[in-house]
């Protein structure tokens, strides 16, 4: 399990299992980096998107590879867990896509 901590994807310190991990993907347009404290086995490079919505939101989206192990979790219905450090809890939303790229419903 990776998370995001500042401005990258991080190792979770309490958890050592095999994580996913964050993926360049089309459409990103911005790389966020690792906090300059953190080491490289702490923290990489995070590549997101940032925008706004169309009723003037800020967002950034990432995108995550699952594992073997993450795919066949998914495959036997467990839960996807996220992990956020932070005081507060921002609005956040999790998904696939299809083969044709669009947001599985």
């Amino acid at each position: 399990m990776r998370r995001l901590l500042g401005k990258c994807s991080c190792n979770s310190v309490n958890l050592k299992i095999k994580n996913m991990i964050p993926i360049d993907f089309e459409g990103s347009n911005i790389i966020m980096e690792k906090p300059k404290e953190m080491t490289d086995e702490q923290c990489m490079p995070l590549h997101a998107m940032k925008s706004v919505t169309t009723d003037g939101f800020p967002f950034f989206i990432e995108c995550w590879q699952p594992n073997k192990e993450d795919i066949e979790a998914i495959i036997n219905g467990r839960p996807i867990y996220i992990q956020i450090l932070s005081n507060s809890l921002p609005p956040i939303s999790v998904w696939t896509l299809n083969e044709n790229h669009e947001v599985n419903i």
